[in-house]
């Protein structure tokens, strides 16, 4: 009787070995073809097993490096909810879902995007996330009239927004749906040669209505909209004090490529934290650029 248990188990364990080995080979396969096909699109940088994709995205490394450290230094995010606007392939939604967020909105008009985000989802097993295309203007003042997030994430997007929006509606319909901060990652373009040359290829949206110039954000500008709009503690922080290695990751030393993050190093990049009340912020200023706006 032993000895044809033994069998059975041997015989189950076989039929599982097999039906595995069916299994891995279309999957392999089918991996290979979407991590070929996003070898360079998108933020994520995917390695499963010997295949990877996104092997050039350096500068999301680095920001992820750096970003992320600051806002779990600055920002509690266990059990929060958080809406990513303009969250592309859900790159930030990921990275903070792993530090406990109870919930996440990812938004975003580009279709492309909102398929990758979904499908990593799954592969990832993140129920908690939720990816819509959706238009930033309209999900803010017409699509989402009850929920509110604890977290909002406008991460390298205002400056591609077009220069005549409305910035009083603009953040004013963010602050309404804000329980606790806001955190914002820019470029700044007090400087005017440092606009001239970041933009000069990019300073226009092409729309069915014509070309729209972009926005041109500077500091003052957004400290004014935002406390104008509730927010009563505001922090400015360059996040490159976190990276290991600023020669690498500053490349060449131009600021105006997007293959490094120079432009973070030379402060023409940063963090803003807004918080909808006062704060305790970490006292490090000794170590860390921060300041108290």
């Amino acid at each position: 009787m032993a000895k044809v248990n033994e069998i059975a188990k041997v015989m189950i364990l076989r039929v599982i070995y097999i039906l595995f080995y069916l299994m891995k080979i279309p999957y392999w396969i089918l991996l290979r073809m979407i991590i070929n096909r996003w070898g360079n699109q998108g933020l994520h940088l995917l390695t499963v097993g010997e295949f990877s994709g996104g092997v050039f995205k350096t500068r999301s490394v680095y920001r992820e490096e750096m970003i992320l450290k600051t806002m779990l230094l600055f920002v509690n995010i266990r059990d929060k909810s958080c809406l990513d606007l303009a969250c592309n392939d859900g790159f930030w939604s990921f990275r903070l879902a792993r530090f406990g967020l109870k919930n996440a909105t990812g938004i975003d008009l580009n279709l492309s995007n909102i398929i990758r985000a979904n499908i990593l989802k799954n592969v990832y097993d993140f129920p908690i996330l939720q990816f819509k295309q959706q238009d930033l203007f309209e999900f803010l003042y017409k699509n989402n009239v009850e929920r509110s997030y604890d977290i909002i994430l406008l991460l390298g997007i205002i400056y591609h927004l077009p220069e005549k929006t409305d910035w009083s509606k603009f953040f004013s319909a963010i602050s309404r749906i804000n329980n606790e901060c806001l955190l914002i990652d820019s470029r700044w373009f007090e400087d005017d040669e440092y606009w001239h040359d970041k933009t000069s290829g990019q300073a226009l949206i092409k729309t069915k209505d014509g070309l729209i110039r972009k926005w041109r954000p500077v500091r003052k500008e957004i400290f004014d909209y935002l406390y104008r709009s509730g927010y009563e503690q505001i922090i400015e922080i360059n996040p490159s004090a976190f990276l290991q290695d600023t020669n690498r990751a500053c490349g060449n030393g131009n600021p105006y490529t997007l293959e490094n993050v120079s432009d973070y190093i030379t402060n023409n990049r940063t963090l803003i934290i807004a918080y909808k009340k006062k704060s305790k912020v970490p006292d490090i200023k000794g170590s860390l650029s921060v300041k108290y706006i």
